[in-house]
C-alpha cells in the first residue's frame, strides 16, 4: 500500500523533471522487483493526470486539411446552407416551408375579412385577414392553436360563422356604449373555436378606429415564468419586464391614435414628472423603465378610458387563467392568486365592471387546453357548472365576476362545415374527393372545429 501511495504521488513530480519519452523506462528500473505489477499503474495514472492539466495528446492526428471547425455540439454552417435556413424561416409562416420534401400548398384568393363582411348572407364563406392587419397580429402573437393551423396555408384565413355575426353585432354596439354593459366571456367546449371567433373581433375592431388591447396568452402571465417582486406599500406583487412588454406591443399598434389623446392632468412616478404629454409619450417612459411600467399601466388605461374619440377594446385569451392560483409563491411559500399580481388584478378591474371605458367592450375567451388554470368560480359564475358545498369558492375571485355576460360557441352548422372542407380540398389538405368525406367526418365530430380539422387534415 505504501508503493502505491508513493508512485501516485511521485508521478507528477517525475513528468516535470525526467524527458516524456524515459519516463517508464527510468522510474522502473529503480524499482525492478515491481516491474510487472506497477507498470500499468503508472502509465494509467500519468495519463489521468495529463488529461486533468490538458495535456494529454491523442494518439493519432488527422491531418490539419482534413479538421472540420464545430461550433458547440453542431458543424459550422456554410453561407449556402445559412440562407437557405433564412429562406425556409421567411416561408414556413406562409405554407412554402420545405418544398423539397412535400408538394406546397396552392395558391387560393379569399377576400380580405373586412367589418363590412359580418352579414347573414356570408355566413360559411371563407375570408382571410386582411395584409395591413397581419403585422398588428405578429405584434401581439396568434394564439398557439391558430398560428400551427396557419402555417399550413398561404393565408391567415378564418371563416364567418353564425356566432361571430353575433358577437361583431356586440361590438358594433358597443362603439357608442360604455364598456360595463359590454363585459363578454366566449365559452364553449374544448375546440369550439373560441380563440377564432375571439380574433374575428380583434381583427374587427384593428380595422376601425379602436384602441386595441390584445392578450392572446394569459396564462403566460400567471404561470411564473416572468421575474416578479413585492411591493410593500400594497402587498401586491408586480411583473416589471413582462408590463414593459405589454406596453411596448400596445404603442407600436395604437400608436397613431394615440398621438391624438392628451393626457387630462399631469402624473409624477417615482421620478418622472409626466405634465403636457399625449399617451404615446406616457408609455415611452414605461418601456423604458420597467420599474415604473405598472403604475404607467394603470394610468395609461384611465386616460384612454376617459377619452371620447376612440372605442376601446380589451380582449383576453385563456381569460380563466387569471381567475385561478397563479404559479408565483408569496414570500411564505404559498401560491399567489392571480389577482395579487398588479397586471392581472388591473385587468381583472374592467373584467368585473370596477373600472370601465367611455366607449368600448371588454371580451374574455375561455380555454381548457391548460388544464391547472380552468376556474370553477368563473364557470359559476357564468352559470356553467354548480357549486359545491363541499368545496369552497374563493370570495376575492368571485368578486371580479360580477355582471360578465356568457357568451356560448355552438359548433359548425352544416353549411359553414361544407365551406369548410371545400376550402380543405382546395388546400389539398383532404387526400380524397370531399363528398367521400364530408358526412364521415361532420357526424364523427359533431361539429367541433379542431376535431373536423384533424378529421380531415389526418384522417382521423
Amino acid at each position: 500500500m505504501l508503493s502505491l501511495h508513493l508512485y501516485t504521488k511521485i508521478i507528477p513530480g517525475v513528468n516535470s523533471i525526467i524527458p516524456r519519452t524515459s519516463i517508464g523506462q527510468s522510474f522502473l528500473t529503480r524499482h525492478p522487483i515491481q516491474n510487472a505489477i506497477q507498470s500499468p499503474l503508472i502509465s494509467s495514472s500519468l495519463i489521468i493526470q495529463q488529461k486533468r492539466t490538458g495535456t494529454a495528446k491523442p494518439k493519432y492526428k488527422t491531418p490539419k486539411e482534413k479538421q472540420v471547425k464545430t461550433l458547440g455540439f453542431k458543424q459550422k454552417k456554410t453561407k449556402k446552407e445559412s440562407s437557405r435556413d433564412v429562406e425556409i424561416a421567411s416561408t414556413s409562416s406562409s405554407g412554402r416551408g420545405g418544398e423539397e420534401f412535400y408538394k406546397p400548398a396552392p395558391d387560393v384568393i379569399l377576400n380580405d375579412m373586412f367589418p363590412e363582411v359580418f352579414t347573414n348572407e356570408n355566413v360559411g364563406k371563407i375570408y382571410q385577414i386582411p395584409k395591413e392587419v397581419i403585422p398588428k397580429f405578429k405584434v401581439f402573437k396568434f394564439p398557439m392553436s391558430l398560428s400551427k393551423e396557419f402555417e399550413l396555408f398561404h393565408n391567415s384565413s378564418l371563416v364567418v360563422r353564425q356566432s361571430s355575426v353575433e358577437l361583431i353585432k356586440l361590438l358594433e354596439e358597443a362603439s357608442t356604449l360604455p364598456s360595463t354593459k359590454n363585459r363578454h366571456i366566449i365559452s364553449g367546449p374544448l375546440g369550439i373555436g373560441k380563440s377564432a371567433l375571439l380574433m374575428q373581433a380583434v381583427n374587427y375592431a384593428m380595422c376601425k378606429p379602436w384602441i386595441v388591447i390584445y392578450i392572446p396568452h394569459a396564462v403566460q402571465y400567471v404561470n411564473s415564468t416572468s421575474p416578479y417582486m413585492k411591493v410593500e406599500s400594497t402587498g401586491e406583487f408586480i411583473q416589471p419586464t413582462l408590463t414593459m412588454s405589454l406596453l411596448q406591443q400596445i404603442k407600436l399598434v395604437n400608436e397613431p391614435y394615440l398621438r391624438n389623446i392628451n393626457l387630462r392632468r399631469g402624473h409624477q412616478i417615482h421620478r418622472h414628472v409626466i405634465k403636457d404629454k399625449n399617451t404615446s409619450q406616457l408609455l415611452e417612459i414605461g418601456i423604458n423603465d420597467p420599474h415604473s411600467a405598472q403604475e404607467v399601466f394603470e394610468i395609461f388605461l384611465e386616460e384612454i378610458g376617459n377619452n371620447q374619440e376612440y372605442p376601446v377594446l380589451l380582449a383576453v385569451d385563456e381569460i380563466n387563467a387569471f381567475y385561478t392560483d397563479s404559479k408565483y409563491f408569496d414570500v411564505d411559500d404559498t401560491l399567489l392568486e392571480a389577482n395579487r399580481l398588479s397586471l392581472p388584478r388591473t385587468i381583472l378591474e374592467y373584467f368585473s365592471g370596477k373600472k370601465d371605458f367611455t366607449y368600448g367592450a371588454v371580451i374574455g375567451a375561455l380555454s381548457q387546453t391548460f388544464k391547472p388554470f380552468i376556474s370553477k368560480p368563473l364557470e359559476i359564475a357564468l352559470g356553467l357548472t354548480e357549486a359545491s358545498p363541499w368545496k369552497p369558492v374563493s370570495r376575492t375571485i368571485l368578486q371580479y365576476t360580477t355582471g360578465l355576460q356568457n357568451f356560448d360557441v355552438k359548433g359548425y352548422s352544416k353549411d359553414e362545415a361544407k365551406a369548410v372542407i371545400d376550402y380543405y380540398y382546395e388546400m389539398s389538405i383532404l387526400p380524397q374527393p370531399k363528398e367521400q368525406l364530408f358526412v364521415k367526418h361532420f357526424l364523427a365530430t359533431n361539429g367541433n372545429p379542431r376535431k373536423f380539422y384533424l378529421a380531415c387534415w389526418k384522417g382521423l
